[in-house]
């Protein structure tokens, strides 16, 4: 084994290939500033529910609950991150109005608060992420995720479906009964 100029660190060499770095990063970790930025704007996207549904409702915690269960209603359908503009903007309407009817109504059910639904949907395991990322924010299909995972086309689509359901199950408690329109 030889070392690289100036001696820091193993390369390969007549002896053998360099040695396999005992630290890889975990896998998904190249999506994880992605993933942060948009959670980031899942902050700015509640923010903007609460804020203009406070004015709408007056009351701020129902302002809290619709905003909450507009972005848990958007994250249970993430394939909408993908776009922008008014198909974006059009499913934040749709969430938000039969929610404010809901709560018009006195009949908004209370769901988990803002603080839990962040804290939920950003542990999205990592193995999840790159699946989530590729597909969900970049508008990436399976073969497309398939070659980002330098797997087949049917391992590729298990991910993405293990991704989807466990991304469901994440924002379930922000999420009101079934009779509620969520869009």
């Amino acid at each position: 084994m030889t070392s690289t100029a100036g001696g820091h660190g193993p390369t390969a060499s007549a002896e053998g290939p360099a040695p396999v770095d005992p630290d890889p990063a975990p896998e998904g970790a190249e999506f994880a500033p992605e993933f942060d930025e948009w959670l980031d704007r899942l902050g700015a996207l509640f923010e903007a529910v609460r804020f203009t549904c406070t004015h709408r409702l007056v009351d701020p915690s129902l302002a809290e609950q619709v905003g909450v269960q507009v972005v848990a209603g958007m994250v249970a359908r993430p394939a909408v991150f993908r776009y922008f503009g008014l198909p974006f903007s059009g499913r934040i309407a749709k969430l938000a109005e039969g929610l404010i009817a809901v709560a018009d109504a006195g009949e908004l059910v209370s769901v988990c608060g803002w603080p839990e639904l962040r804290d939920r949907v950003g542990g999205l395991p990592a193995e999840h992420r790159a699946a989530f990322v590729v597909t969900c924010l970049r508008g990436g299909d399976v073969e497309e995720l398939a070659a980002v995972l330098s797997c087949d086309g049917a391992a590729a689509e298990y991910r993405h479906e293990a991704m989807l359901a466990d991304l469901g199950e994440l924002v379930r408690p922000g999420l009101a009964p079934a009779r509620v329109e969520r869009g």
